[in-house]
């Protein structure tokens, strides 16, 4: 049984890129070993404050960032997609938290000039919301959609994954901030991924975010299949990947969500209010 479904899962990815998400811990944690271009993604927040979901959105933001720098030497419209499309209802995204991420993105690839468009969309109604995530998915030229829907069901679900697949998008949906969803529970996405911060002996560094990482379900049924996952990673706040030594910083870093609303100033950011109707 659990050969049959592995190889329905080969076919189901056959074809479509994986790229790496710049944290050697998370993907050796995803069985592609790494994010699946046209797929979706969950994250799991646990016991965590409103305002950043225990680090689930900080680091499903460094994932969307590393998704949105255009390949080199490939020129698949999925690979050269660089936008970044936010759907912040709550507005609670900070946009001045995540510019430096993209100018190191960037950089780090030699596109001066290059750096990712990001998108903020910022619905007013839960359909709104809905259909925002589903358009932005079903659009070419983004690379990915990070979200942390109030309600989902599995309709609106499985449109995602059609749309995802359908242009090559990555749907990052960040889960509970008002809702649980059960360990093990089917899904439509790639992989469910359980974040939540590590708690004991604070860091050394103000910069860095201690994360624990576990895989808590995926396009499967039943919970026969889910191996006990998980991982700790480290996420530097100033370039938004995977920290390696340690360095004091004089205060701590925004993160790419706060409680004060959307500051974006004169940063390259376009604002978007969403109406289905």
């Amino acid at each position: 049984m659990v050969t049959r479904v592995l190889d329905g899962l080969g076919l189901y990815c056959e074809g479509r890129e994986t790229v790496a998400t710049g944290f050697p811990s998370l993907d050796r944690l995803l069985p592609a070993g790494g994010v699946r271009r046209g797929s979706l993604i969950e994250w799991l927040a646990g016991n965590a404050s409103p305002d950043d979901a225990g680090g689930a959105i900080s680091l499903a933001c460094a994932v969307a960032c590393r998704l949105a720098v255009p390949r080199q030497g490939d020129q698949s419209r999925a690979s050269q997609a660089a936008t970044i499309v936010v759907i912040d209802r709550g507005q609670r995204f900070y946009p001045p938290a995540v510019i430096p991420w993209l100018d190191a993105m960037a950089d780090a690839t030699g596109k001066s000039g290059g750096r990712p468009h990001l998108v903020v969309a910022r619905p007013s109604r839960d359909d709104d919301e809905l259909w925002t995530i589903d358009q932005a998915l079903r659009c070419p030229g983004v690379a990915a959609v990070l979200a942390w829907p109030r309600r989902v069901h599995t309709t609106a679900m499985r449109r995602w994954q059609l749309a995802s697949r359908a242009s090559g998008a990555v749907g990052l949906l960040v889960r509970g901030l008002s809702e649980r969803w059960p360990v093990g529970e089917p899904t439509w996405s790639d992989a469910k991924v359980a974040i939540s911060p590590v708690v004991g002996e604070p860091d050394a560094d103000l910069a860095v975010r201690r994360l624990r990482l576990s895989l808590a379900g995926g396009p499967w049924s039943g919970s026969e299949m889910l191996e006990e996952r998980s991982t700790e990673l480290r996420l530097d706040l100033t370039s938004g990947r995977e920290a390696t030594g340690r360095h004091r910083m004089p205060a701590r870093p925004a993160a790419p969500v706060a409680g004060g609303g959307l500051q974006a100033g004169r940063l390259p950011v376009e604002e978007v209010v969403c109406r289905a109707s």
